[in-house]
C-alpha cells in the first residue's frame, strides 16, 4: 500500500510513518502537492539496484576526501547561525 503525507504531517507523526515502512508500506512525502521522497521497507530498497555502489562510484576520482570533508566542517563551525526555514 503507499500513503502520501505532506512534509508538515511526516514531520509530527514520524514514528508512525515508519510503523507503516516496517509493516511493508510505501510512505510518499509531499511537499505542496509534489513528491519529494519516499520510504520504502529496507528489504525493498537492497532490491531496487545497485544503489550502494553507485553512491560509492560518485567517491571515485576524489584524491582526498577527509581534507575536503574537514575544510567544509572548519567552514560551517565559522559560520553565523541563522534561522532555518522547515516548512
Amino acid at each position: 500500500m503507499v500513503k502520501r503525507m505532506p512534509v508538515a504531517q511526516f514531520k509530527s507523526h514520524l514514528a508512525e510513518a515508519l510503523r507503516d515502512v516496517e509493516a511493508g508500506d510505501r510512505v510518499v512525502i509531499e511537499r505542496r502537492g509534489r513528491a519529494v521522497a519516499v520510504l520504502v521497507p529496507v528489504g525493498e530498497a537492497a532490491a531496487t539496484g545497485p544503489w550502494l555502489e553507485e553512491l560509492e562510484g560518485l567517491m571515485d576520482g576524489v584524491d582526498d576526501y577527509d581534507a575536503i570533508m574537514r575544510d567544509v566542517v572548519r567552514s560551517r563551525e565559522r559560520q553565523k547561525s541563522r534561522p532555518v526555514d522547515l516548512g
